[in-house]
C-alpha cells in the first residue's frame, strides 16, 4: 500500500531469517526495514535506480526506538515507514511493524543522509528525489535519540574482533548497516541472547567500514533494576566506527 508519504508491505518469514529461538534476527529486522523504504521510493520512482543517476546512496547515521516482540517464524508481518521531516541534507523515517492481529511489534525511527559515492562524502539531497513525497522542507527535524558514548573502556568491557567479508559489502562499497548488528550482538553470547528479550535500540553510525578491514566488537553489561543495559562499540584502525545501547529484559 502506498499513499505517497505512507508505504506499508507484507513479508512472510521463513526460518532461514531467524535466529536459533524462532524469533526474527535484529539485523534481518533491520534489513526489512530498508527494504521497505527502498521499495517506498521505488513506488514514488525515486528508487536505487534513480539514486545511482545522483552518483549517491542513501545511509544511515542513527536508529532508536522500541522492540515490544520480534516476529517469530512462520508469521506474516506488515512492515510500514514514512518520511517524518526532512530538511536539505537529512531525511528522518518513521519505521512499524505490526502482527497479523494488528498488534505493534517494532516503532523505530531512522536518520538519514546522502553520500556521494566518489567524494565518500554527505552532500545536499538532490530536490528531484525529495520532491515526489509532496512533503514540506522542515525547519527543524526531530530528534532520534542517539546512544550515551562511554569514553574510555573499563576491564568490564568484553570484546570479539571479526574480519570484513566479501558478503558483508553492499553496493554502496561499505559494510553494509545490518551487518553492524551481528558483529554488536554476536559477543554477547548465546547463554545471554537466549535468555533477554531486547526492547530498546539507539544506534549510532561514526563511520564507515570498508572491504578488507578488522574491526573489534566490545561491550559492557549494566544490570538496572528491571532490565539490562547493554553498552557497545564498534572499532576499526580509524577508531570508532559504530555505538549502541540496548535495554533488555528476561525473555
Amino acid at each position: 500500500m502506498t499513499i505517497l508519504n505512507q508505504f506499508e508491505m507484507q513479508h512472510a518469514i521463513p526460518y532461514y531469517e531467524c535466529d536459533a529461538s524462532g524469533h526474527l534476527t535484529v539485523a534481518m529486522l533491520f534489513r526489512l526495514l530498508i527494504l521497505a523504504s527502498e521499495q517506498h521510493s521505488d513506488a514514488l520512482k525515486v528508487g536505487p535506480a534513480a539514486v545511482k543517476a545522483y552518483g549517491g546512496g542513501w545511509v544511515i547515521i542513527n536508529y532508536a526506538g522500541e522492540l515490544a516482540a520480534l516476529p517469530r517464524e512462520g508469521t506474516t508481518i506488515t512492515i510500514g515507514t514514512k518520511i517524518a521531516a526532512y530538511n536539505r541534507f537529512f531525511v528522518v523515517r518513521d519505521f512499524w511493524v505490526r502482527a497479523a492481529t494488528g498488534e505493534e511489534l517494532v516503532r523505530l525511527q531512522g536518520l538519514f543522509a546522502f553520500m556521494d559515492l566518489t567524494k565518500r562524502k554527505m552532500v545536499t539531497i538532490p530536490s528531484a528525489l525529495i520532491a515526489p513525497y509532496q512533503l514540506t522542507e522542515s525547519r527543524r527535524l526531530p530528534k532520534v535519540p542517539r546512544p550515551l558514548t562511554l569514553e574510555q573502556p573499563d576491564p568490564a568491557w568484553q570484546g570479539q574482533t571479526y574480519r570484513v567479508r566479501f558478503f558483508d559489502i553492499d553496493l554502496n562499497n561499505h559494510v553494509n548497516n545490518a551487518v553492524y548488528f551481528d558483529w554488536l550482538l554476536d559477543p554477547l553470547g548465546s547463554e545471554f541472547l537466549l535468555h533477554h528479550r531486547l526492547i530498546h535500540v539507539k544506534m549510532k553510525y561514526d563511520h564507515e567500514v570498508r572491504a578488507g578491514e578488522q574491526v573489534t566488537s566490545r561491550f559492557v553489561i549494566t544490570p538496572a533494576s528491571d532490565r539490562v543495559v547493554t553498552h557497545h562499540q564498534i572499532c576499526n584502525s580509524a577508531g570508532l566506527a559504530a555505538e549502541a545501547e540496548f535495554e533488555w529484559v528476561p525473555a
